[in-house]
């Protein structure tokens, strides 16, 4: 029973382990050169040069992010203001965000955080999203969406749902000129 419980723990490792951080393209589309692999620094950059930026974390496993991103999001990026930065960050493989960027003819750059865990992806935003800002409270949900100042900040933390505001509200806070 042993033998069998390590067997199962090695294959489990070695599954997670095997998706690996660079992009791996199995089909050539236009859409490929939209997909990055994130690097925070890239990210401090973004935020460091706009006003306020809003940083869209989501899964495409996650049905709740997929129409999000074709409701809200993909209408805002053909309107953004000049001083507002626009972040997407997803955990799938580059395959997946490539055919959904197709899909959608959205040409606008996503950072790859991982590969897809699932459920666990959220731990991985909450990781990366702790080393990003100071203020950042963790979630158990996706999407995660932050507003955030240059300073970053982050800007639309609900303190009596103890939740972040969701992008429509980012979005009209900042066409509002963010009157938080």
């Amino acid at each position: 029973m042993k033998k069998f419980l390590i067997y199962i723990f090695i294959i489990i490792l070695f599954w997670g382990c095997s998706s690996s951080d660079k992009p791996v393209f199995q089909f050539d589309n236009e859409y490929n050169q939209y997909v990055k692999m994130c690097q925070k620094m890239e990210i401090d950059s973004i935020i460091q040069h706009n006003d306020y930026t809003i940083i869209f974390g989501w899964t495409e496993w996650c049905g709740a992010s997929q129409i999000r991103l074709k409701e809200s999001l993909i209408p805002f990026l053909a309107e953004i203001p000049e001083n507002i930065g626009v972040i997407s960050i997803c955990c799938s493989n580059a395959d997946k965000v490539a055919n959904f960027l197709k899909e959608n003819e959205c040409k606008y750059p996503v950072y790859l955080l991982s590969g897809s865990w699932g459920g666990l992806d959220k731990v991985r935003f909450n990781r990366f999203f702790h080393a990003l800002f100071k203020n950042y409270k963790s979630v158990n949900y996706i999407p995660i969406v932050i507003l955030c100042d240059v300073q970053k900040q982050v800007l639309n933390w609900d303190t009596t749902t103890n939740r972040y505001y969701e992008i429509d509200y980012s979005i009209q806070q900042i066409k509002k000129g963010i009157s938080l």
